[in-house]
């Protein structure tokens, strides 16, 4: 987003251009001003705004800077129009009149310039004037090539769609595709078989990188993936029964979005802009100098140099120490302005990833449709993108405003179904840790059951301060947590967060020998799995890096579990897709939760369906999964 890339560059989102057209870039053959490199372009654009203020200023600048900006100026001119994109070509497909083309020269053509996206694209509907309408299926062949199958006999469908004896539908991206056509999407919500060729080649190896391509032909690509499938009969059902079902059900979600208030989020905008530009204020006051706060370079300098806080402990980049995060965190006591900038930070960034964005990203309705997407978290959860929906902050109270803005439609309510400590119920299973899954069959609160075993106190004189060293080690674990993490995250004394892990796998021994037997698999099979089968490969555990390996440990510890949870989400979320009545439709899904939108009259009833569908989703498991449900009219009261 825009706060990141500004942390990344130490400039803003509008220099990137007049950065390329300074530094220039190798990889694109672009020249920029001979001898300027990056850190000597970021300085310019900080002092002198853009490339057109650089030489303005030019006779401010000495020495041999001068020089080469003057020798090269023409070359930094030439290197930003070289690498604007273009947005006035003077065509448009919607306005070329009905013409007429040879489509098995264009299609190989097309696959000799290695354009493969705009084979699809001649067969789809951005051609629906022109003659490809009921051309019969065709083959093109080059000398060495597999076969590439391009055209589409049926008139009413203008894609690539293939028949095959087991799938009535083989397509890339079926979801994708649904929404481009619309008998396609009817097809699949009306039942016909279908197989998603990208969701299958993830499934196979969610490591592999996308290197954006289409494949041409996809029925070769589907027979080689039933064959990878052949030998991997429990990876075959999670895609056939879970992966593949839930196409249709995020299809309607997407379609469906949610509904956002538009006037409360001018409001909020306006509100966080004021506080923006207040906090700015404040960050110049305390350190006595005004400069551009969003600057990595020019905040660094202002910190470590003019106020000259203390740099032991601080990571040193090439740009000078660095102001990321956990620095600041490092330096929260060590001056008055470091609160301010994180506050700072914090509301910026909420006014430029969400607030800002939001009824500009809606619909005429007023309607906000994220994507969701199965194949980039190699765990199996959804991710949500174009917005990201899920990422607006859950605990804190400028999340929850964000969210608020998220309303129902006239004469509706939302209804939230959430998961309670759902990944710690699945680790208690996976382990095989029968005194977890007994306290939690008999409804005992585990955190705080935790604290007093582990602190060795009866459970009615466990502390809040206990319980909450107990909760966030009972899922901090899960996660590989460190004594010093643990001491951070908790306030607690190193020693005390030594001995509290200590004992806690002690007590929790089972959870212990099931992740070291994970690590064992990760090593030697070269790949970890969940409960019902969706694999991970773990080619990292071996590196020689240590970073490399120990995050690669981390991702390996964390798959079974978090994957399983995604697993029986999914598997939730088309049982209750299946049932819920007219007038209920499902919104959002965020890791543990659901959301629904429906009639005022039928909240109770759909309430129901989603506690029932949800706790009732893995009767094979020996443990009672619970959900939390509550109703409200927006999304910030749920």
């Amino acid at each position: 987003d825009v706060a990141e890339f500004e942390e990344k560059y130490g400039i803003r989102q509008a220099q990137f251009l007049d950065l390329k057209a300074l530094k220039g870039d190798a990889s694109d053959n672009i020249p920029g001003v001979p001898g300027v490199g990056e850190k000597t372009a970021v300085k310019l654009l900080n002092d002198y705004g853009d490339l057109d203020g650089v030489y303005e200023h030019i006779d401010e600048i000495s020495g041999a800077l001068h020089d080469k900006l003057v020798a090269g100026k023409e070359s930094a001119y030439m290197s930003r129009d070289l690498a604007r994109i273009m947005l006035d070509a003077p065509v448009k497909l919607s306005d070329l009149p009905d013409f007429e083309f040879d489509l098995p020269k264009v299609v190989a053509g097309l696959k000799k310039l290695e354009f493969n996206s705009l084979i699809r694209k001649v067969m789809g509907s951005e051609f629906k004037n022109s003659t490809t309408r009921g051309l019969p299926e065709v083959t093109t062949e080059d000398e060495g090539a597999s076969p590439v199958t391009t055209g589409a006999s049926d008139p009413s469908r203008e894609s690539a769609i293939l028949n095959s004896l087991d799938y009535d539908i083989i397509e890339w991206d079926v979801k994708g595709r649904m929404h481009e056509d619309k008998e396609l999407a009817r097809r699949v919500l009306s039942g016909e078989k279908f197989w998603d060729v990208a969701q299958a080649k993830f499934l196979l190896n969610p490591l592999a990188r996308d290197d954006g391509q289409i494949p041409l032909d996809l029925k070769g690509e589907y027979e080689e993936q039933r064959k990878e499938f052949s030998r991997l009969p429990k990876l075959y059902k999670v895609y056939t029964e879970l992966d593949l079902p839930l196409v249709p059900v995020l299809f309607k979600m997407e379609e469906k979005g949610m509904l956002i208030e538009r006037g409360y989020f001018e409001k909020l905008r306006e509100e966080y802009s004021t506080e923006v530009k207040e906090l700015e204020q404040k960050i110049y006051t305390l350190a006595g100098v005004e400069f551009n706060v969003n600057s990595p370079v020019q905040l660094s300098e202002v910190l470590f140099s003019r106020l000259a806080l203390p740099t032991k402990g601080v990571k040193k980049t090439t740009r000078g120490y660095s102001t990321g995060v956990k620095e600041l965190l490092k330096l929260k006591d060590a001056h008055p302005v470091i609160p301010k900038i994180m506050e700072y930070r914090e509301a910026a960034k909420l006014l430029n990833t969400y607030i800002t964005p939001m009824p500009e990203l809606a619909d005429k309705e007023g309607r906000i449709h994220t994507s969701f997407t199965q194949n980039v978290t190699a765990t199996g959860r959804l991710s949500s993108h174009n917005p990201n929906l899920q990422n607006i902050p859950v605990r804190t109270e400028e999340g929850k405003r964000i969210r608020a803005g998220f309303v129902a439609g006239p004469g509706k309510v939302l209804v939230s179904a959430d998961y309670s400590q759902f990944e710690l119920r699945l680790a208690a299973v996976l382990s095989g840790d029968e005194p977890l899954i007994n306290d939690f069959n008999n409804g005992l609160d585990i955190h705080t059951k935790t604290a007093a075993e582990a602190f060795g106190v009866p459970m009615d004189e466990v502390s809040k301060e206990q319980r909450r060293a107990a909760k966030v080690i009972n899922f901090g674990v899960l996660y590989g947590m460190s004594v010093q993490g643990l001491s951070e995250a908790a306030g607690m004394p190193f020693y005390e967060a030594k001995k509290f892990i200590e004992n806690y796998f002690k007590l929790r021994a089972p959870i212990k020998k099931y992740l070291d037997k994970i690590l064992k698999q990760a090593r030697e099979e070269g790949f970890v799995e969940t409960f019902y089968g969706r694999r991970r490969p773990t080619p990292d555990v071996k590196s020689s890096n240590f970073v490399i390996r120990q995050a690669a440990e981390r991702a390996a510890a964390n798959m079974p579990i978090q994957g399983t949870e995604a697993d029986l989400m999914k598997k939730a979320m088309i049982s209750v897709d299946s049932v819920l009545p007219a007038g209920a439709e499902l919104v959002m899904q965020v890791h543990d939760s659901l959301i629904v939108e429906c009639d005022e009259g039928l909240a109770d009833e759909v309430s129901g369906i989603l506690r029932e569908k949800m706790e009732g989703v893995a009767p094979e498991l020996p443990i009672k999964l619970a959900v939390e449900v509550s109703t409200g009219k927006n999304w910030g009261e749920i």
